[in-house]
């Protein structure tokens, strides 16, 4: 348990390295689902856990001022409980997506103010130079700001999985009907958070063929992938997308294009 645990913790730690290595996306569940599970010792479930709650929260990204529920502690901490109770899918939908929420609002209200407390300083030592000081204060302000995800993680794993356990067991059958009506509705809604952004006139077709396809011939997710390869590659051919007649050919500007401001 204490080795797992150490584990655990390791990968939520990555997780929260997501702002250190760039937009690499080590904090999304499809991710952390398989490595929790890997840890668990049931990589499968890891893997189907992982990208269940990842189709639930496939529109949580931060644009703006709009911050995501905390992906990394949700789906640690239900992959991993689930896994370890025995249960579910629907389990670590149940459990991830309250926990995700929550430590959001932790991390907002208490990690944030930590977070700025340091990006202040980074201000005062960019003012006077120091560099080192600098890229240490700007490395803590980064894990500052997740602190609370980064202890509560092992601890919460630690001490919760029996707990977990118990709980699920004893969780009456008309409760758990509701569980498994809302985590079959939560991966309907964040497909149509993601819809919502990319949706038009040209690409609804498309979209509810493949969806005709696999709900009425019971075609495969894959088989639809390679029919719809095949499409394109038919539409190409005969000319009906890709260069349109009458449209004025641009010239490419030789000198910097599109970073001329550098």
């Amino acid at each position: 348990m204490i080795i797992q645990t150490i584990l655990i913790f390791l990968i939520g730690l990555l997780g929260y390295s997501e702002w250190l290595l760039g937009t690499s996306y080590l904090q999304r569940p499809i991710v952390l689902g398989p490595l929790v599970g890997l840890v668990m010792g049931d990589m499968q479930a890891g893997i189907i856990m992982g990208a269940t709650l990842e189709l639930a929260m496939i529109g949580a990204i931060s644009v703006g001022a709009y911050n995501p529920p905390d992906l990394i502690s949700g789906t640690i901490l239900g992959v991993s409980l689930a896994i370890s109770s025995g249960a579910g899918a629907d389990a670590a939908l149940t459990l991830g997506i309250p926990i995700a929420t929550v430590m959001l609002a932790v991390d907002t209200a208490l990690g944030q103010p930590i977070m700025l407390f340091f990006i202040h300083r980074c201000d005062k030592h960019a003012e006077t130079g120091n560099i080192k000081a600098f890229n240490r204060s700007m490395f803590i302000a980064g894990y500052a700001q997740s602190i609370f995800g980064i202890i509560c993680i092992p601890l919460a794993f630690y001490f919760g999985a029996d707990a977990v356990a118990k709980l699920l067991g004893v969780i009456p059958e008309f409760i758990q009907t509701g569980m498994d009506i809302t985590a079959a509705l939560l991966p309907a809604l964040g497909f149509a958070m993601l819809a919502q952004t990319m949706m038009n006139k040209k690409v609804a077709p498309f979209f509810f063929i493949g969806f005709f396809l696999v709900a009425y011939l019971k075609i495969s997710t894959t088989g639809v992938a390679i029919f719809s390869i095949l499409m394109v590659l038919m539409l190409i051919m005969f000319g009906v997308i890709g260069k349109q007649k009458g449209e004025p050919v641009v010239a490419a500007e030789e000198d910097g294009g599109d970073f001329d401001e550098f």
